[in-house]
């Protein structure tokens, strides 16, 4: 059995697997302090823990639980990151969360050589592969972010909790705000689907991420996986281990 560590920028989430199959996803509690002890002791067969993050605190509650165990730590920084070919930059500078979306979509979605994958999270990220081979993207800011900035860098906007409106003409601040935000978002996904879709054939889109369910009744035809990372990030274990 497997356990991945997911550390993202507002929330950790930990996901175990038992032959590539999903089990249970948690999100980490950091008040409780039983928590991580329960998932070791209530899953004994646990062969691997993959931390993927810059959590140093968090690692060493881990080491600190599997110290006298025969659990093997793996450390993102760490691992061979050649599971599928990569034509960018910087391969130091890309996110563990963008390779392993992208080893999600390669591997998962094997009828397909071309992917584009959109993760809605703190940031909302665009990752192609075209011919099996990841290309790049784009980042742009989240839901919370935009509404966060709204807030910080103006003087007389309020800070506001994201709410789904159901109207594209706001009549007031808070109604104007929710729905620059949310439509702002939706529009921009659009656009970069319909920009892609014409240059590229047999494209295979995938959404994922916390906030896809804001938007899961507004954009059509690509597939929804809220664990894509996750199963990507334990291929990347499994190629590892294998290795």
């Amino acid at each position: 059995m497997n356990v991945i560590i997911d550390v993202g920028n507002t929330t950790v989430k930990i996901g175990l697997f038992q032959n590539n199959k999903l089990l249970k996803k948690i999100n980490y509690d950091s008040k409780n302090k039983n928590q991580l002890t329960s998932i070791f002791s209530d899953f004994p067969n646990i062969n691997y823990v993959f931390f993927c993050g810059f959590n140093t605190q968090l690692k060493l509650k881990i080491q600190n639980i599997i110290n006298d165990s025969s659990v093997i730590l793996v450390d993102w920084k760490n691992i061979k990151k050649d599971m599928i070919n990569i034509e960018y930059d910087n391969l130091d500078s890309l996110g563990f969360d963008r390779l392993g979306l992208s080893v999600a979509a390669l591997f998962l979605h094997p009828k397909f050589d071309n992917h584009l994958v959109i993760d809605m999270g703190s940031c909302i990220t665009y990752d192609l592969i075209l011919n099996k081979k990841y290309q790049g993207g784009q980042i742009s800011p989240g839901i919370n972010i935009r509404l966060k900035s709204l807030e910080k860098f103006t003087t007389t906007l309020p800070k506001l909790d994201f709410l789904k409106p159901n109207f594209l003409l706001g009549k007031s601040t808070f109604d104007s705000i929710q729905s620059g935000v949310f439509f702002g978002i939706h529009d921009e996904i659009k656009s970069r689907i319909d920009f892609y879709k014409k240059e590229i054939t047999d494209l295979n889109i995938i959404l994922t991420g916390g906030d896809t369910l804001h938007f899961k009744k507004t954009i059509k035809n690509v597939v929804f996986d809220d664990n894509l990372l996750m199963k990507g990030l334990n291929l990347l274990l499994k190629y590892n281990v294998e290795k």
